[in-house]
């Protein structure tokens, strides 16, 4: 088997090896080249050309390696073709020698490359056309490591595979970037998500009940779960969201193909499982949603064949149902719509149409009833007012963020159809042949869910606060990967036999069908990476002498403060609850991020409180970031986010708090400022 793989391969390997081999010496040519630029760009600013051996020595590196390239591009052409094909062929029958062995080679590999790539994301690689050859060397590098290890009969699955190793073992270092021992928070809202899981263990924390948070609840008790542990570091928390990201994401995928690839082969599974994978995480679906799904996938029936089955999917779409309403609100029906699909997949129609549709519309009422249940349930016991539960439904809606804009350049349209294109064009494809065995209804019925929820996704990405990813289209990325998998595996079932009809695509030629057909699925293949090269950042590399001078002049600050009067963190408060500050008490109140949401939304009663407390002097000292007062006329990124800080938080926290002098501190290129009360009050101040 393997010498007749081999073979094979080696037929398609005189076909294309020349252009394997140039366009892989071309890539690294450019890459060099672009390495080399930039090199001796940095050594020309910092005047180290002439005397730094080490920028001599990389730049040197650089222009040989160029320099090989072009020669190998050059020698591939002319009479140089019989001798670039025999190395190639030599080498890929010494590769095969060294069987599973390349398998641990090609891990090495990518993960070296992906570290490279990474590290360097916001310098070498930081134009997106570098980040895009980088991802597209380490799938070319991959390919004879890939077909010497497993020996595949056909170029695709080679293909395939390679590019999915290079793009898992990219998302997944990517993830690993987020684990630090660094005690300040690595991004605007990173640490904030710490402090609110720990609400949930507030007395043994911070000695005292807390309200738990009124954000993203079911994120939060999942994120909770290391504070079981006393005493657990920041680092534990950083690793344990990675792994919930690469853990539910992983056995989501899983149970996708579980549910809908049985009849594939192990390797067919796999490849497809690997896609679901890097799909989950383009947008991304967060973690905690995908609970509200993954359950179903493993055990929902539509028809159930006996009370135990009956019993066991009753009890997964409630327990899925009350989840989501611990979830977003427009998660809300995404259980009953999941389970509403895979009827509409299993169940054929019959001609009646309220018989086929009575079962749906219980799923439906009954589905967001529970939600709604738990929703209400959960204000009950979280301790806080409702009133503030609301808040998403009454903020600003930024319409043009749907179109390219600054804060989210390609815009909420162009982005999401890149992405949809492909996948509905190959959903079209594959049910177009049987369209006569496939009724209207159920075609409307899945077509109007998707289109309800990316509607309705479209609406919660144009949010102030939003728009800046596809994260918010995730009830309908979720939905849309499902029946896709769906119906590519062929789980579905047919109205009468299923007859092709004599005309599968009258409005396209057959040839041109074929062809959309293959750059459709090429296109559905690569997409997720592309999202993931656009968010390539490095890890952080903190000054760790400035870091310790940092905690020790906050700590110092803290107890100039009498006891009995309070300190407010609106920012970095996860030091208190890690334990890098002490002899502090927790003020709950005005935390950076729900104050953040208070401000969009307008919540005036909540804002009118919080302008009492800044007026009466609650607090002898507060610590947040830099405060500034300018407001953004032109479109930037965040522009409308930026001017409702300023003029619901920054300008009336300013009018009656100033900055300390000499207490403010520069880390990861973000200060932290500290406030003390003002002896005088400006005038007009709120």
């Amino acid at each position: 088997m393997v010498s007749d793989s081999q073979a094979l391969f080696s037929s398609y390997q005189e076909r294309w090896g020349l252009i394997y081999v140039r366009l892989t010496a071309g890539l690294i040519g450019l890459l060099s080249l672009r390495i080399g630029g930039v090199l001796i760009q940095q050594a020309l600013a910092q005047g180290l050309l002439s005397a730094s051996r080490r920028y001599q020595a990389a730049i040197l590196i650089s222009g040989l390696v160029f320099l090989i390239s072009l020669i190998v591009v050059a020698g591939s052409f002319g009479r140089g073709k019989d001798r670039c094909r025999k190395a190639l062929h030599s080498g890929t029958l010494r590769l095969a020698g060294w069987g599973k062995f390349n398998l641990i080679i090609l891990v090495v590999f990518n993960l070296l490359l992906s570290l490279a790539l990474i590290e360097r994301s916001a310098g070498f690689f930081q134009p997106y056309w570098t980040r895009l050859g980088g991802l597209a060397l380490l799938f070319l590098l991959g390919i004879p490591f890939v077909q010497a290890t497993f020996a595949f009969q056909s170029p695709a699955y080679t293909l395939s595979v390679s590019f999915l190793i290079s793009a898992l073992t990219l998302q997944i270092v990517s993830l690993l970037t987020n684990v630090s021992t660094y005690p300040f928070t690595l991004e605007w809202s990173e640490a904030s998500r710490y402090y609110y899981a720990s609400l949930f263990r507030g007395e043994q924390i911070y000695g005292f009940k807390t309200a738990w948070s009124v954000l993203h609840p079911s994120r939060y008790l999942l994120q909770a779960v290391p504070f079981l542990l006393p005493q657990s570091p920041l680092w534990l928390h950083r690793l344990w969201q990675v792994g919930l990201w690469i853990g539910i994401s992983g056995i989501t995928a899983y149970a996708v193909m579980w549910r809908f690839g049985r009849g594939l082969s192990a390797w067919q599974r796999r490849i497809g499982g690997a896609w679901f994978f890097l799909y989950l995480l383009f947008g991304p679906i967060y973690y905690h949603l995908q609970l509200a799904v993954l359950p179903l996938l493993f055990g929902f029936q539509p028809h159930p064949k006996s009370n135990t089955t009956r019993g066991v999917s009753i009890l997964l779409f409630v327990l899925c149902s009350l989840w989501a309403g611990l979830s977003r609100v427009n998660w809300y029906p995404v259980p009953a719509l999941i389970a509403i699909i895979l009827y509409i997949l299993e169940t054929p129609y019959k001609g009646n149409f309220w018989r086929y549709i009575w079962r749906p519309l219980m799923w439906a009422i009954a589905g967001i009833s529970l939600a709604l249940l738990a929703h209400w349930g959960y204000i009950q016991v979280s301790g806080n007012p409702a009133a503030w539960f609301g808040t998403s439904l009454t903020s600003q809606l930024l319409w043009y963020r749907l179109l390219p804009n600054p804060t989210y350049p390609p815009g909420i349209l162009l982005a999401s159809w890149i992405v949809i294109l492909p996948l509905i064009w190959l959903i079209y494809c594959q049910l177009n042949p049987y369209r006569a065995s496939f009724h209207p209804w159920r075609w409307l019925g899945l077509g109007g869910i998707l289109l309800v929820l990316y509607l309705g996704g479209c609406v919660v990405s144009v949010k102030i606060g939003g728009g800046s990813n596809l994260h918010n289209l995730d009830a309908f990325w979720m939905c849309l990967g499902i029946v896709f998998v769906a119906i590519m595996t062929r789980n579905f079932s047919f109205d009468d036999s299923p007859a092709q009809t004599d005309q599968p695509a009258p409005d396209l030629p057959t040839a041109m069908r074929d062809r959309l057909s293959q750059i459709a699925r090429v296109a559905t293949l690569i997409v997720p990476a592309f999202f993931l090269l656009a968010s390539l950042e490095p890890f952080f590399h903190p000054d760790w002498n400035a870091t310790e001078k940092a905690l020790r002049r906050i700590q110092s600050l803290v107890k100039e403060v009498p006891p009995d009067r309070e300190i407010l963190l609106i920012s970095e408060r996860h030091l208190i609850t890690f334990g890098y500050l002490t002899g502090i008490r927790l003020v709950p109140e005005y935390e950076r991020v729900f104050l953040m949401e208070m401000a969009m939304a307008n919540n005036q009663p909540y804002l009118q409180q919080f302008y009492q407390d800044l007026r009466e002097h609650r607090f002898a000292l507060i610590v947040n970031e830099p405060l500034y007062t300018a407001t953004k006329s032109q479109p930037l990124r965040f522009g409308e986010e930026n001017n409702v800080w300023v003029e619901r938080v920054s300008q009336p926290l300013l009018c009656y708090y100033k900055p300390l002098q000499q207490a403010r501190m520069l880390l990861r290129g973000e200060e932290i400022q500290f406030l003390e009360p003002r002896s005088k009050t400006a005038p007009g101040c709120p």
